[in-house]
C-alpha cells in the first residue's frame, strides 16, 4: 500500500508492496506525491498480475536472430559471427536481455583481458554494444545498453614492426615459401594493400597502371601501381584461392620456419607505406590515397618518425 507523510518540509510518498523493496520519494507538493504513489503502485501491481509484463527473450536467441538478419548483411560478417558465437558460450548468454547488467559485462571483460589485447576486448565490446542498440531501436525491446556503463580497456600501442632485409629475403626467396605466397607477399610490399583486398584482386580490376579496389574497409578506391606491382599482379594466378584466415595461418607458419619472431601479415602493409614515404618520397595525402586511410594520424606517426631520423642524420653530418 502507499501512504503520504510530512518529512523535513516536504511530502514523502512511501510504497510498500509485499515481495518488492520499499520505495520512497519526496515532493514539495502533496498532490504530486499522491499522484506518484498511485501511479507507481498501480504499475507494480499490473506487472505482478502479468498485465503489463514484457517478455524479454534470452540473449542467445536474439543473438542468433541478429546473425541471420543483421550481421549477414555486413562486410565484417565472418568476424562478427565468430565473436557472437564465442559470446554464446558464456553463462550469461542464457539470461534474458534485460537481466544482462553492466556488472555482467564488466566481469566478462576482465576475464577476457587476461588472454587478449585491449584492442581485441574493445572490438568485442563494440559488437555487444551494436547488438543492444539493435535490440532497442530496431526490435523494440526497452533495454539499456550495458556496454555504455563499462570502462573500456586502454588500447595497445600501435605496432611498429619493420622487417629487416634478411627477413624479407627469407620470406620472398626462401625454400619454404610457395609461389602463391611469394606472389602475395610481393604484392603486399609493392601496393600496401590489406590482406583481404589482395585476395580479391582480379585481372579486370587493372586499368593501365592503376588498380580499382571496389570492396575495401572504408570505401572503394583506385590506387596507382609501381612497375613491380603491375608485373607481379599480371604474372599471378588470379584470383587467389585462399581465405584470409588460411593465408594468415600460412604466413605465421612460414615465419616460424624462418625463425622470424613477432611478425604479422599486416606488418607488410606498414612496411610498404613506410617505404612509399621513405624511399619514394610520397607525402601523407599521397600515401593516404594508396592506403585508403580516412584518418591521417597513423601515417603522420610514420612520417614524424622518418622526419626525426632525417633531422638526426643532418645533425650528425
Amino acid at each position: 500500500m502507499a501512504y503520504i507523510r510530512k518529512h523535513r518540509d516536504k511530502w514523502q510518498s512511501i510504497i510498500r508492496v509485499q515481495g518488492h523493496p520499499h520505495l520512497a520519494k519526496s515532493f514539495t507538493s502533496r498532490t504530486d506525491a499522491k499522484r506518484w504513489a498511485l501511479e507507481t503502485e498501480l504499475k507494480i501491481r499490473r506487472e505482478d498480475a502479468g498485465v503489463a509484463k514484457i517478455h524479454f527473450p534470452k540473449f542467445e536467441d536474439v543473438a542468433r536472430k541478429y546473425i541471420e538478419e543483421i550481421s549477414i548483411l555486413k562486410k565484417c560478417y565472418r568476424d562478427e559471427r565468430y565473436t557472437i558465437l564465442a559470446l554464446l558460450r558464456e553463462a550469461w548468454s542464457s539470461y534474458p536481455i534485460n537481466k544482462i547488467r553492466p556488472a555482467t559485462i564488466n566481469k566478462w571483460k576482465d576475464n577476457l583481458a587476461k588472454s587478449v589485447s585491449g584492442s581485441t576486448v574493445n572490438r568485442r565490446l563494440d559488437v555487444i554494444s551494436t547488438m543492444f542498440t539493435t535490440f532497442k531501436k530496431e526490435w523494440g525491446y526497452p533495454v539499456e545498453n550495458p556496454v555504455l556503463a563499462v570502462r573500456r580497456p586502454k588500447k595497445a600501442q600501435p605496432r611498429d614492426r619493420r622487417f629487416t632485409e634478411d627477413e624479407l629475403n627469407l620470406l620472398i626467396r626462401g625454400n619454404h615459401t610457395t609461389p602463391e605466397l611469394r606472389s602475395i607477399i610481393n604484392i603486399a610490399l609493392e601496393t600496401g594493400m590489406r590482406l583481404s583486398e589482395i585476395l580479391r584482386i582480379d585481372a579486370r580490376m587493372i586499368e593501365g597502371n592503376t588498380l580499382k579496389i571496389p570492396i575495401a574497409k572504408t570505401k572503394p578506391r583506385v590506387i596507382p601501381l609501381t612497375k613491380e606491382a603491375l608485373t607481379e599482379i599480371n604474372n599471378a594466378d588470379l584470383p587467389f584461392r585462399l581465405t584470409k584466415y588460411a593465408l594468415d595461418k600460412k604466413f605465421r607458419k612460414l615465419c616460424k620456419k624462418y625463425n622470424i619472431k613477432d611478425a604479422h601479415f599486416h606488418d607488410l602493409r606498414h612496411q610498404a607505406l613506410t617505404n612509399f614515404m621513405k624511399d619514394k618520397g610520397l607525402n601523407v595525402p599521397e600515401t593516404m590515397m594508396i592506403a585508403g586511410h580516412s584518418d591521417p594520424r597513423m601515417l603522420l606517426r610514420i612520417y614524424n618518425n622518418l622526419e626525426a631520423q632525417h633531422v638526426a642524420n643532418k645533425l650528425n653530418k
